[in-house]
Formats: C-alpha cells, sequence, structure tokens
C-alpha cells in the first residue's frame, strides 16, 4: 500500500483531470511547464500530526497546492482564475473524501492572489490550497 500522502495527491489529481476549462492540462509536479494553458500543476504540502487516540491511530492535517496557470488579455485573467477555482471547488467538495477511506473532512484554504510579475506577460499563476484531514496507524503511514 503506497503512502497516505501520495494516495491522496493521486486522488485529488484524478478529481481535476478533465475539468471544463483546463481539461486533462494536469501535472503533478512542482514544477509546470506552462503550455499549453490554462493548465493546473498539484503537489504536496505540509502534513501536520493533530492528535493520536489510544496509541493506535494518528489524525493529521495534509496540504495539498493545486497551482493554477492562465494566459490571454490582461483583463481577463481574473475571471479566468475564477472559473478554474469554482470548477476544482465543485470536484473536491463533490466527494470530499475522494473515495479514501482515511480521509476524515476536507476544507478549502482559499486561492491565492494571483501573481503577473513572475508568470510573464498576459499569464497568472495563483494557488489553490485544501487542507485534508487524514488519520493513519501510528506505526504506518500507509492507508489502514
Amino acid at each position: 500500500m503506497a503512502h497516505v500522502s501520495q494516495q491522496l495527491l493521486d486522488a485529488v489529481t484524478a478529481a481535476i483531470t478533465g475539468l471544463a476549462t483546463t481539461g486533462t492540462n494536469v501535472e503533478q509536479t512542482r514544477v509546470y511547464a506552462r503550455e499549453p494553458v490554462p493548465a493546473l500543476s498539484v503537489r504536496l504540502g505540509e502534513r501536520r500530526q493533530v492528535s493520536t487516540h489510544s496509541n493506535s491511530v494518528s489524525n493529521a492535517e495534509q496540504d495539498i497546492h493545486i497551482d493554477l496557470y492562465v494566459a490571454g488579455r490582461a483583463e481577463d485573467l481574473d475571471n479566468k482564475m475564477l472559473q478554474i477555482d469554482s470548477e476544482i471547488h465543485a470536484a473536491l467538495m463533490a466527494d470530499f473524501s475522494l473515495g479514501l477511506s482515511f480521509v476524515l473532512d476536507c476544507d478549502a484554504q482559499g486561492l491565492s492572489e494571483p501573481d503577473t510579475a513572475n508568470a510573464g506577460r498576459a499569464k497568472a499563476v495563483a494557488t489553490s490550497t485544501w487542507r485534508y484531514r487524514i488519520r493513519h496507524s501510528t506505526t504506518s503511514l500507509e492507508s489502514p
């Protein structure tokens, strides 16, 4: 069985692949080629231990970041970002557990301010962050 964080990363990637705006332009990587756009890049964030119960199971929080890449006319970038953000929200909240028995809950953490300075002319990138509460054995980081 795979690490719980990898299983969650895979499930998030699968859930947001095929959105109306970004289609299959989804990569599970920290660096996306940014072509073609619009595109998404899914990556792991911080995992924090929250609690341990009866010395047998641990609850943790795992952040997942989704970088949104768009291009076009400068006046259209915000609308494109918001459309993609809405599609991601609908896809991930359709089943907050993503079919994984170890996922206890999910909270959208929001969308960062779009960065146009580092994304290039008439391009922008923003990050949508999701916090998943997960449970695993105290002796293993694989799913129960």
